[in-house]
């Protein structure tokens, strides 16, 4: 604000003192009171009025005019930039720090779109702003060299310019609106890419490029299209700006020498002064034409960021230390239903883990297995009953700071688009070489040190320059590092060969007396070296014990076949 005051007083000062240099130019007499009184002044200061030193003064404050404009071009820019950034940063914390049960109901087109776009339409609105504060400053100076110069004229300028603002009202309204269409069509456009991207290789599979196309050539189409009307519509202004400017230039000059016989060298001055004017009021309308259509952006941010808050988890944590149990994790009565489901997720489920041991969770899908995992990881709240760490109740903050605890390796593994070592390191960033070493041991990935580059291999986009198999090694190897209390297996073996399978599986009960786990898998080993295997459907435990145990309540000593058979694996 400073730097635009500043720039608005050398602009000003600049043009009242163009005044007394033409009629000096003219060898005529000052007769102009603001003029006269600013050369009377330098006069009794001992400061020369000669024509050279006026226009050595009027350049000089051109050059501080253009180095203070400079500088706030520069800041602007900056804040700008600080400002895309912060607000980046705060919706990412909060989406982060937002309630699974709630994020999971979530487009992650708009959240995406959210970050890159929207808050990228907000920083360049606030440029605008920024530029039309500017504006407004300098025409301000103007105003008060207008009416030092000609109060008649300056008033005739004040009332047609308000006409002429309030004849493109529709042109502002029209911009809001085209803001708004504009941050539909970018919604659809995040969409489409992620939705696209993640259909390639079905796409190619079924033989629907041509269709995948399509979709998107009108996806483009849409946003594009918006996109021109907005640009339709500043021109539209601007020219309607120049046209109603020249005339009332014009009208200006004709009223000035007719009206109020104003004298040359000020007629002249007041020319200039509303010769820029005009232009700067047409950037003013331009600026707020772009401030307007990125409003709907900033709201949209804002909406989702208050969604964002309404929806957080408890974050302030008692500790940071990960919590070790001694004894079991218990549930009672537990019922959790998401919502919009007609029916819960997981209905008056009790069950005990033991510390220590390996439970195995066998059901249908749908049968609420991985609900089951994530009210047991801490990403969702119960909403009847109670989960138990011993005896402390697992709910509030205390959720956050349990998943310190957890270890989970899920069927669809995730790997950053990095090394082998960094996508290691994500499960323990303290992790020393020998760590690394035993954990992919332990998780039957030796592999990596047969690879050229071993642990220093990029892994591509989700690890796609490995197996499915090899990137579920890497996941489970990851998991281990962190050492958990709780390690939760979703059908992580699924992909491996029998070889590897068995490896694993020894691994894991190689971990008895160092951490609990939870195995969410149909495979048979996986359920005979179980402690205890449960039965989950539509939500309720139909079956728990030993796997000697269900094989005995469905049907005595019979083969395996048979028990696998009417367990529904």
């Amino acid at each position: 604000m400073l730097l635009m005051i500043l720039a608005g007083l050398t602009e000003g000062s600049g043009i009242l003192l163009l005044v007394p240099l033409l009629q000096s130019l003219q060898s005529a007499a000052v007769t102009h009171n603001v003029s006269g009184q600013m050369l009377q002044r330098m006069a009794e200061l001992g400061v020369p009025t000669s024509t050279s030193f006026l226009m050595g003064i009027v350049l000089l404050l051109i050059i501080l005019r253009a180095t203070l404009l400079y500088a706030r071009e520069r800041l602007s820019t900056i804040m700008q930039h600080q400002l895309v950034d912060k607000m980046r940063l705060r919706s990412f914390a909060l989406l982060l720090h937002a309630e699974w049960r709630w994020l999971t109901q979530q487009n992650q087109s708009d959240q995406a779109n959210s970050l890159l776009v929207d808050i990228n339409r907000i920083g360049v609105g606030f440029n605008f702003l920024l530029g039309l504060l500017a504006s407004l400053m300098t025409l301000l100076a103007y105003l008060i060299a207008a009416v030092s110069l000609s109060w008649q004229v300056t008033l005739l300028a004040f009332i047609s310019g308000g006409l002429i603002l309030l004849v493109l009202s529709g042109q502002r309204k029209q911009a809001l609106s085209l803001g708004q269409q504009l941050g539909q069509a970018n919604r659809s456009m995040q969409a489409t890419v992620q939705q696209s991207l993640a259909g390639i290789k079905l796409a190619k599979i079924l033989g629907q490029e041509s269709s995948f196309i399509e979709r998107f050539d009108h996806t483009i189409a849409t946003l594009r299209e918006q996109q021109l009307a907005f640009q339709k519509d500043t021109s539209l202004s601007k020219v309607l700006f120049q046209i109603f400017g020249a005339t009332l230039l014009i009208g200006y000059l004709l009223a000035g020498l007719n009206l109020w016989h104003i004298e040359v060298a000020q007629l002249l001055t007041l020319v200039i002064v509303f010769g820029r004017m005009i232009p700067l009021f047409m950037s003013a309308q331009q600026q707020l034409h772009h401030c307007l259509h990125a409003l709907p952006a900033l709201e949209d941010a804002q909406r989702l960021q208050d969604a964002y808050r309404v929806n957080a988890e408890p974050t302030k944590l008692d500790s940071h230390q990960p919590i070790v149990i001694g004894k079991q994790i218990q549930l009672k009565n537990v019922s959790f239903q998401y919502p919009g489901k007609n029916s819960p997720s997981l209905a008056q489920v009790s069950l005990t883990l033991k510390v220590h041991t390996t439970t195995a969770v066998i059901g249908h899908s749908g049968a609420g297995k991985s609900t089951l995992a994530d009210l047991l990881m801490g990403l969702l709240a119960a909403d009847s009953g109670e989960i138990l760490l011993d005896d402390i109740l697992l709910t509030g903050p205390l959720r956050r700071q349990w998943r310190q605890s957890v270890a989970y390796v899920p069927q669809e593994v995730f790997l950053f688009n990095d090394s082998i070592r960094n996508n290691l390191l994500w499960g323990n960033p303290k992790a020393s070489e020998a760590d690394l070493l035993k954990a992919l041991t332990l998780a039957a990935a030796e592999f990596v040190f047969d690879l050229p580059n071993q642990l220093d291999t990029m892994v591509g986009d989700g690890g796609v320059r490995l197996s499915g198999g090899e990137r579920q090694r890497i996941v489970l190897a990851r998991a281990l590092l962190k050492q958990p209390t709780l390690l939760i297996l979703d059908e992580a073996t699924s992909a491996l060969d029998v070889e590897n399978e068995q490896r694993i599986r020894q691994a894991i009960e190689n971990l008895h007396g160092n951490m609990t786990v939870l195995v969410i898998g149909h495979r048979l080993p996986t359920l005979e070296h179980a402690d205890q295997v449960i039965k989950l459907e539509q939500g309720s435990v139909v079956a728990q014990g030993t796997w000697q145990q269900l094989k005995q309540q469905h049907g005595g000593d019979d083969a395996s076949k048979k028990a696998i058979t009417r367990l529904n694996f």
